[in-house]
Formats: structure tokens, sequence, C-alpha cells
């Protein structure tokens, strides 16, 4: 039956319409949103029809290349009944087959490819009547018009510079920050939504504008303060600052946004907009083009039309999904993940949602976090990062999950090409920057490694992230006191800061200031709930320290952690190498590389693996990750 339908185009079920060439489904003439993979889901259930399609078959025409558990099949099919209801005769369209797969219920009728009424025809198919020729122009009038539209152009130009450089009083910027916008909803439940519009529009004044915008996370810490523009610009760094309210009433939006040069605290423009919720994204594309109007950008703003409306309820757990994953810790990340999947429930074809995903689950396969082993994180975030690209093939924050991810399973190539699209795509996004930075320092290229965290740190000046990285990217480069000296930076900022914290110990373990070191790894994260990798760190300090018992109860401890959450490889393998025992170290360092844990792409730069480097074994790891 497969073999026959391939000659047919078009399937018709109910009031619905399958083109299967175009990947399109129309209820009624009009198009149903749905994502590349759920209209796959679709077709391979329609032209199986009447017959039962089991989940490894739909899993292997859906996802032929790729590796995805059976929940994304789960959700797709979540998705295309959501969507399709029921059919007339309020039957379902499709039927769970208990512990077979799934049956495509209705009836279809096919037509064939040749089958296409006028209707069908895309505009650029017609040919043009060949009787109606142009009529062609004496030469001279020709010569006329061309002179004429020279002069027009010339007069263009030189109206352009004189407005761009005559302009008297109108000071350049040539970076720019968006502060938090003031919540006058009445309703402090809604400082969220605040900062996701805030967040949106510095997205896109980031992807947009010739000029470097800070990032997000440095910005939102002004929310609330008492400075003044011209400090906070001088803080910041930025000639200018983007300021205003957001005043939401049920599906009505209102937001007022004025841009003011940060050095004379000028206005420079002020603009109020009244919108509909589900005009979000143009009414952020239309904020962006007047400041870029404003401040005369030097090169045309590259704006990314917003063709439909947002949903309201996808858009709001969206925001919810943001805010959860910024705070960076294992029960915000979980919240995030959910509040991403109810985002994609609403609207499965709204790509962040799914970078947002991938993102989350990045998180959990960290040292920090923990969460899950990151090979199964990593899994997951591709194939969400995958999805993304799928809906939208040019959004910076998909390819650099993606790339990401890429970096931390060894596959560098990718992982590379896919950061250099991201930077390209978007060049203030400060992650895709850190994240090359991560590529470059493992693999070896500290002064280029240096170049873009500090980039990073410059986009996103106020981030103890984002500081914090400066630090480890000089300790891994072996410049181990500067490294130091930015943790105690960091701190002094950031006084409970655990990475921080946790890093600057194991700089004074790498400067043998044993004694600090332990000290610190001890304050190091949340009291009470120890985390397995500073752990890690702390046994291997005691068995450098010469302190072997300590190291010992520091392995019992992970290993009782490890009945009750998952414990990285790594973590053991740490201790091990600080008691002086390679052999039971490369035990653990086989099991880091079956989990693909994070740690081991540092296998060539890390100070901290020093002891074991010269055994041959070591080698052969490196080989095996594609570091040598």
């Amino acid at each position: 039956m497969a073999g026959q339908l391939e000659t047919n185009r078009f399937y018709e079920f109910g009031p619905y319409r399958l083109d299967r060439h175009a990947r399109v489904l129309l209820r009624d003439g009009t198009i149903v949103p749905l994502t590349p993979k759920v209209l796959d889901t679709l077709l391979a259930l329609v032209e199986s029809r009447n017959g039962v399609v089991s989940k490894d078959e739909l899993l292997r025409l859906v996802w032929p290349d790729s590796f995805v558990e059976e929940g994304n099949l789960a959700q797709n099919i979540s998705v295309l009944r959501k969507a399709l209801g029921q059919s007339p005769d309020q039957v379902t369209y499709i039927e769970t087959i208990p512990k077979r797969g799934y049956r495509f219920v209705p009836e279809v009728r096919s037509a064939p490819a040749v089958e296409q009424s006028t209707a069908d025809t895309p505009p650029s198919a017609e040919v043009p009547p060949t009787t109606a020729a142009s009529p062609v122009l004496p030469a001279p009038r020709i010569r006329i018009m061309i002179l004429a539209a020279v002069a027009v152009g010339l007069c263009l130009i030189a109206a352009f510079w004189y407005l761009r450089y005559r302009r008297p009083g109108v000071p350049q910027v040539h970076s720019i920050a968006v502060l938090p916008l003031k919540n006058l909803s009445g309703d402090p439940q809604q400082e969220y939504f605040a900062d996701g519009i805030t967040e949106l529009l510095t997205e896109e004044l980031s992807k947009a504008l010739p000029v470097r915008v800070t990032s997000r996370t440095s910005a939102m810490l002004y929310r609330g303060t008492g400075k003044s523009l011209p400090v906070i610009a001088r803080e910041l760094n930025v000639d200018a600052v983007l300021e205003g309210s957001v005043v939401r009433s049920d599906s009505r939006l209102r937001v007022t946004a004025q841009l003011i040069h940060g050095q004379s605290d000028r206005h420079l423009w002020a603009e109020t907009y009244d919108r509909e919720l589900v005009d979000v994204l143009t009414l952020q594309m239309e904020i962006a083009r007047a400041v870029a109007h404003e401040i005369r950008a030097s090169t045309a703003p590259q704006f990314r039309p917003h063709t439909s409306a947002v949903n309201p309820n996808a858009f709001e757990a969206f925001l919810r999904a943001r805010h959860y994953l910024s705070q960076r810790t294992g029960p915000e990340v979980n919240k995030a993940i959910s509040w991403y999947q109810k985002a994609i429930e609403e609207d499965p074809a709204y790509a962040p949602s799914y970078a947002g995903l991938a993102d989350c689950y990045n998180q959990q396969g960290t040292v920090m976090i923990g969460a899950r082993s990151p090979r199964d994180a990593r899994k997951l975030a591709m194939a969400e990062a995958n999805r993304a690209l799928e809906i939208d093939p040019d959004l910076a924050e998909a390819h650099a999950a993606l790339a990401y991810s890429n970096l931390y399973d060894w596959n560098w190539t990718a992982a590379e090409q896919g950061l250099e699209r991201a930077i390209a795509l978007n060049p203030n996004y400060a992650p895709a920057h850190l994240w090359f930075a991560h590529y470059l320092a493992a693999r070896g290229q500290f002064n280029r490694a240096l170049q873009e965290v500090r980039l990073a740190g410059d986009l996103d000046p106020l981030s103890p992230i984002t500081q914090t990285q400066i630090g480890w990217i000089l300790v891994y480069a072996r410049q181990i006191p500067e490294g130091v000296a930015q943790y105690r930076k960091v701190l002094e900022q950031n006084p409970t800061y655990a990475w921080a914290e946790w890093q600057l110990g194991i700089g004074l373990m790498f400067l043998r200031d044993y004694t600090a070191a332990i000290k610190t790894f001890q304050n190091a994260g949340p009291r009470g709930a120890p985390n397995p990798s500073v752990l890690g760190t702390l046994g291997m300090a005691y068995g450098l320290a010469g302190q072997p018992k300590e190291a010992h109860k520091i392995l019992d401890e992970l290993l009782a952690l490890s009945n009750r959450r998952y414990v990285s490889a790594h973590s053991i393998m740490q201790v091990y190498i600080g008691l002086g025992d390679p052999d039971k170290a490369f035990e653990w360092m086989e099991k880091a590389f079956e989990e693909r844990t994070n740690g081991m792409a540092w296998l060539a730069v890390w100070p901290g693996f020093d002891p074991i480097r010269n055994d041959p074994r070591f080698d052969m790891y490196l080989r095996r990750i594609g570091l040598k």
C-alpha cells in the first residue's frame, strides 16, 4: 500500500487536506500550524492508514538519523490529537493500540500528484501571456530616465550624509543597555512578565543593531535601584540606556519606552505603545526599529519580521520558564522545564521554547546541578535544539545550545561551527561567546579563549557566572594567581556565590595552599546539601595535603550519596588522583568517559590531571576524546 501511495500528493480526511510535498496541513483552506516533525508523524500515520504503526517504526520514520526518546513521539501524538480534535463522526483521529503502537482511524481520500487545481498553483508558476509584450522606449527617453535616476540617487545620498553627520547635537551611540521595565500593572505577581518583555526587547536589539547591547543578566541588577542614569551607564560602560514600563490588563498591553543618553542624561526618544498581547513580538520589533532610527545606526539594522500572532498562553508559560531558568539552580531548572513543556503544548511551532528546553537539559548535566547523567541530558538537549532549528534555522540560541551539547560530547568540529554560526546570527549573545571560549580553551587555544571570555564579560559585566568563567579560563591557561584574583573579585561583589567559591578553592589547591583550599571547599555550596562535585575536589585536596583518612571519608560519603542521586564518576576519580592511586583513578576515568561527563572535555588542559598526565593510559583517553 505504501508504494501505491507514493504517487499521491494530497490526502484528505474530514475537513483536512494534507500536502505531502509541501508538508502543509490545511483545515477548510486554512493552514494548521504544526512543526515539521509533527507533520512527519502525521504523514507516517496517514500513509499507513488502516494499519497499526509500531512506536519503533514511527521513531525510525520521523527521526531517521537521530536518537530520541519515546517521550518525543508521545508528545507529537499529543500535539496532533489536540490540533485535529475529533472527526465529524466524533471519532478520535489517532487511536492508541496498547503495547503495539498507533492507528490512523478516519477514511483517507487520496489524489494523484498531477491533480492540481488553480487554487493550488503558486503565483510563481503563472505564465504571463506572450502577446502582451512591454513597449520599447526610445533611446533618448531611456538616457533621460537614467540621468534623472542618478540625480535622485545622489540627492538621497547627500541627504543621508547630511542627516547622519551634520545633524547637530545628537550624540553617537555605540552601546546600549535595556534596564528592567517597571511593572505598573498593580500586581506584584506580574513582575516576571515585565522581566520577560525586558529580555525579549534586549534580544531584539541584540540581533538587529550593529552596537554592543549589554546582556539582560547585568542590566537586571538595576531593578528598583536609586542610582542615576549617568551612574548606571558608567557602571555598565554604555552610551545609552532604554528604560520604561509595562502595564498588562487581561489581553491588553501598554509599553512605554524612552531612550536616554547616559553621560548627559538627555532624552533622545520616547513613545507609548498600546497593543493586544498577541502582537507582542511585532511590538518589540517596532521599538527596536525606532531605537535604530534614533541612534542612526551606521549600518542597516537587520529585522526579522514576525508574521504571526503569539499564543498568549504559550507566551506566558515561556516567560515563566525563562524566569526560572535564569536562576540556575536544580529546583528552578526543573520548574523551567515544566513551563517550557507547557509553552510547547500550547504552541508547538514556537522555536524559542525548544531552545530554552535544550538549555535546561544542558544545565541538568553540569557539575553544579548534576540532576542526571550528562550523557542522557545531552541527548535530550540535542533533540530539543534540533527541533528549534527545524522551525527556525536562524535562531542563535538554538545553534548555541546544540553546539554546547556537541562540545561536551566531543564533536569538536560541529561545536566550533555551531558556535561561530550563533555568534554570526547574534554577536551580542554572551553565552555563545562564553561557550566558544570553552571550546578554544579545551583545544589549548588560550589567547583566543581569553579574548572570547572577556568579550562575554563586556557584554555581561555584572554577571557572576560570566565573571567567574574569566578566572576559570585563566586557571586553565596556567595563569593561576590571576585566576584566583578574579575569583576573589567576584566574591567581593557576590559573597555567597557558590561557584566562584568552589573555583577559588580549586585555584588555591593548584597553588598548593591546601589548608585554605580545604576551608574554602567546606564553605562552598548549600549547607546541609553537599554538592558531589565540591566533595570530589575536597577529597582531592585532602589527599594532596597528606590526609588520606579524611579523603577516604569523602569517598565513602560520595558512594553513599550515589544511592540517593546522580554522582559523577569524575568526582570519585578526583579523590583517587589526590590519594596517588592511579589504577583506581583510571578505573573511574573509564566510567567518566562512558558518562560523557563534562570534565573529560578538559582532559588536555586541567591542572588537576597533572599527577597522572605522564601515564600511557592518559594518552589513550586523549586520543579517544579527539584531543590528540
